[in-house]
């Protein structure tokens, strides 16, 4: 398992060098002040044009979003044994997660309510259409959800540039972003999201790339566009 995870870290070296480089400077924030203080900030720094895009960019870190990129790669002929790893990847970093926020933390409020319950006088800057949750806050499934697509993306060609990982790795971290600026989530949550998302992925890709399988899992769907 070592092996194959070095293995996979050399042939992924810019984005597994980004991502954990994005993940020790986004510690600093968590250190330096807490989490309603963040969230304050990132509320009060807002435009339209910025509520038009996170409002919808968000939705690429919906589990729906991960189902059709899933259906996207088996149409287009990704062997099967990479959409096992895909569909077993987000399984994994689901049930984490779902552990962590409805049985760990199921007391953990979002921020919204955080505010209300604290009697902050603080007028919040709502995005329009968003229905903002009030509960189940910690960690954010979105987070978890664009970062497991991302690694996964990253993971399957055998030959990329860096500069699509580094796009992979900017469109992750903009939908995670997203999550608070629509209210949804504090900065802890989605840290913490991205890196069970991230980790999760590699480490379930090292396991399942040369595990021994049926021969047909290592082979291209027969079926044509």
């Amino acid at each position: 398992m070592l092996h194959q995870l070095t293995q996979v870290i050399k042939a992924n070296k810019t984005f597994f060098i980004a991502y954990n480089l994005l993940l020790l400077i986004g510690l600093y924030p968590l250190l330096a002040w807490d989490k309603l203080t963040i969230f304050l900030f990132i509320n009060k720094h807002h435009h339209p044009f910025l509520d038009k895009f996170f409002f919808y960019i968000t939705h690429l870190g919906s589990g729906i979003t991960y189902g059709l990129l899933i259906m996207f790669l088996f149409l287009f002929k990704v062997p099967y044994r990479k959409i096992l790893i895909g569909v077993t990847s987000f399984g994994v970093m689901s049930v984490i997660i779902q552990v962590l926020k409805r049985l760990i933390f199921s007391h953990h409020i979002r921020p919204i309510k955080f505010i209300e319950l604290a009697e902050e006088a603080v007028h919040l800057h709502l995005v329009d259409n968003v229905e903002v949750l009030t509960h189940l806050s910690f960690p954010s499934g979105h987070a978890g959800t664009i970062f497991t697509a991302a690694c996964l993306l990253n993971l399957i060609p055998t030959c990329k540039s860096n500069w699509y990982s580094l796009f992979l790795l900017v469109m992750a971290t903009l939908v995670s972003y997203s999550r608070v600026y629509l209210c949804q989530h504090f900065y802890t949550d989605v840290y913490v999201g991205a890196l069970i998302g991230g980790w999760a992925t590699f480490l379930v890709y090292a396991f399942l790339i040369d595990w021994r399988m049926p021969n047909w899992l290592a082979t291209r769907l027969p079926m044509k566009l």
